[in-house]
Parts: structure tokens; sequence; C-alpha cells
């Protein structure tokens, strides 16, 4: 007989040793450095971006949505590109997702 809880002692331990574990990765390929940039995430919800103004406030990367579920392409999602590159900025993008459950019987 399984007493209530011990699943989740087990699951708790393995987690920790996943953890502990890996403290000392290691790389197929060196990292050169460590930078950190100072980055910001946009999309339609802002409109319209100055990226001039982003650049010159100390920004220096820019995540663009790129899409939402199945089939929505960010309207602002080009023109965010090509502002972001044209003002020397670096660019990353996401597609942004819901997710559901599916109830099942």
């Amino acid at each position: 007989m399984v007493k209530k809880g011990k699943p989740i002692l087990v699951c708790f331990i393995i987690l920790a040793f996943v953890f502990f574990a890996n403290i000392n990765m290691t790389y197929a390929i060196t990292p050169s450095s460590n930078p950190q940039y100072q980055g910001v995430d946009v999309s339609d919800w802002q409109g319209y971006i100055d990226y001039g103004q982003v650049r010159a406030s100390g920004i220096e990367v820019v995540y663009i949505k790129a899409s939402q579920g199945s089939s929505i392409k960010d309207p602002y999602f080009d023109i965010n590109y090509e502002n972001a590159k044209a003002n020397g900025l670096k660019v990353g993008f996401y597609h942004f997702l819901t997710a559901t459950n599916i109830r099942r019987s």
C-alpha cells in the first residue's frame, strides 16, 4: 500500500537530483562570454514604435511577436522587424500560444 504524499516526495527528490546534477553544465561548444543585453518584447499592442528612441534609451534587443494561434500573423511584425534592424538592434521572434484543456470523459 502506497501512502498519499510518497509519490510527491519521490518526484521532489528526482527533480532535486536533476537540478543539482546539472549545476556544472557542460557544453558542446564553450561559450566565449556571457553577454547580457537590455531588451523589450513588442507586438501590435504597442502600435507604431520609434526604434530610434528605443535604441537611444539603451535597449539592445527586441523580441518581436510574429504570430498567434494557428493562423494570425502580428500586423506589426514586418514594420517592427524592419525598423528594429534599421536602428541596429538585435532581434528575436516568438509565437504567442494560448494553451487550452480538452476535457475527456
